[in-house]
């Protein structure tokens, strides 16, 4: 039994010794609880007819309707953007987390932008060989050739591998 369906048998027990005619001083005693929680929920039960727990509130949210769009438009225009320099951005009065929620809430995930390994000067000079080396080959050689820019094939981490088959 979890903490609510214990309070709510323990209020049941309450009501069922009231209806045998016990006393509230008695039942505070036998079920160990105070006398003012006894004659509550003997009020309650006679009042509204139930041993439920009544309806709260929620805490009122801290961002607005319009603060909320704007937060998200503003991951939309740059998706590698944090929670801190949104709410800066659009001077917020409220915690990053609560920027984090709201993202979350709105399905919105952050990226983080790639790092990328610079070129050391054995690269610059690798390269530099090797245009020289192939300086006169004609369009049929270099269409054949892939250039990947700054070194961006993924070194670090393996690429999605089909799932193995185990034997």
């Amino acid at each position: 039994m979890n903490r609510q369906q214990t309070a709510i048998a323990k209020r049941a027990q309450i009501i069922a010794l009231h209806d045998e005619g016990l006393s509230s001083r008695v039942i505070a005693q036998r079920l160990a609880v105070s006398r003012t929680t006894v004659q509550k929920w003997i009020h309650r039960h006679e009042e509204i007819g139930n041993l439920l727990d009544a309806e709260r509130r929620p805490r009122p949210r801290l961002t607005s309707r319009a603060q909320d769009e704007a937060i998200q438009q503003a991951v939309r225009d740059d998706p590698f953007t944090n929670a801190v320099s949104i709410r800066k951005r659009l001077r917020l009065n409220v915690n990053a987390q609560t920027v984090r929620r709201r993202l979350r809430e709105a399905g919105l995930r952050h990226r983080i932008p790639a790092r990328k390994e610079r070129l050391s000067e054995e690269h610059r000079a690798a390269r530099l060989a090797y245009a020289r080396q192939y300086v006169d080959k004609g369009l049929d050689f270099w269409s054949r050739v892939m250039f990947t820019g700054e070194k961006n094939i993924q070194q670090h981490k393996p690429w999605n591998r089909p799932q193995m088959e185990t034997l």
